[in-house]
């Protein structure tokens, strides 16, 4: 496996204020994003005892009866899907087995459908990291505007009704996989921003452009991101959104994480950015709402037509 590591940037320039700060940070992030797609943040203000506290309420979830979990299946994306519920594969076209994990998909607001009674901790404090989520997401995308040279807040009115998610995920131990089998299959994000946590990121690999597979490692107060399909599209891929995949946990211990997708309203029309594209780089994506290719994305990899 490949040794290198994705970058790990510092965010607290930016918050500084200053604005030469926030272009040097911003030059990072534009490095990253066009070398690989991934990076690791500290600084980012986010308390590790929400952090934690949050995933204690998701193992407590994870850890309950089947029968207690299916109280709240996901109707069709949104709540409890169990093992081999989904195949993260399957959004790229490709044929693939189920993925070994199971997860709890949450969206605000929050509505009984979806979110479990069970534990009494779990929606407080998911409330809590949801809106600390979107808190950094929006840093984030002020970072993305300074790196492609736009005006700070130029992704602000297409992201102050967002369509995110909040999904926690278990990876158990299992005995045995398939050949090929993933916890996660291979499979691009489906939107603007991805803010990853893990007390253990050991299983998480992302493919470089020449092909390799890294392993992606990152301490318990750093945040793993990454950019997703629509990010790609609004920099006509001067970006990349990154191919990458979790291990199956066989004979191993038991892994958690929790995954914050940040996507655009559903309205928003993503379309080259600025600067993104000219007559020697035409634009390669025809313009597409995002709710429509969020909603393509998610259908083919729960197996359903679109």
């Amino acid at each position: 496996m490949d040794s290198r590591q994705i970058p790990l940037i510092n965010l607290a320039p930016y918050f500084s204020g200053l604005m030469e700060n926030k272009q040097q940070v911003a030059r990072e992030i534009r490095q990253a994003c066009e070398d690989i797609g991934f990076f690791t943040v500290s600084g980012h203000g986010v308390p590790l005892e929400l952090v934690r506290s949050t995933n204690a309420a998701a193992r407590a979830f994870f850890d309950l009866p089947l029968d207690e979990k299916t109280k709240v299946l996901a109707k069709p994306a949104f709540g409890y899907m169990p093992m081999e519920a989904e195949n993260l594969s399957a959004s790229l076209g490709a044929k693939a087995h189920s993925d070994l994990k199971e997860t709890l998909n949450l969206k605000l607001p929050v509505e009984a459908v979806s979110w479990p009674s069970h534990p009494p901790e779990l929606t407080p404090t998911c409330q809590q990291y949801f809106s600390a989520m979107l808190e950094l997401a929006g840093a984030i995308l002020h970072l993305f505007a300074l790196a492609l040279d736009v005006p700070e807040t130029f992704f602000d009115d297409k992201v102050d009704r967002p369509n995110a998610v909040l999904r926690l995920i278990n990876y158990p131990p299992v005995g045995a996989a398939q050949p090929g089998q993933m916890g996660a299959g291979e499979h691009t994000d489906y939107g603007t921003i991805t803010i990853l946590w893990s007390e253990d990121s050991r299983g998480l690999q992302v493919r470089t452009r020449d092909g390799a597979w890294l392993d992606v490692a990152a301490s318990p107060e750093a945040f793993i991101i990454n950019i997703g399909d629509l990010m790609s599209n609004w920099t006509n891929d001067r970006w990349i959104s990154t191919l990458h995949r979790v291990t199956p946990r066989v004979n191993a211990a038991r892994r958690q994480s929790i995954a914050f997708f940040h996507n655009p309203n559903p309205d928003a029309v993503i379309e080259c950015i600025p600067g993104c594209c000219d007559d020697a780089h035409p634009a390669r994506y025809a313009p597409i709402l995002a709710g429509e290719h969020l909603r393509m994305k998610a259908e083919k990899a729960l197996g359903k037509s679109v």
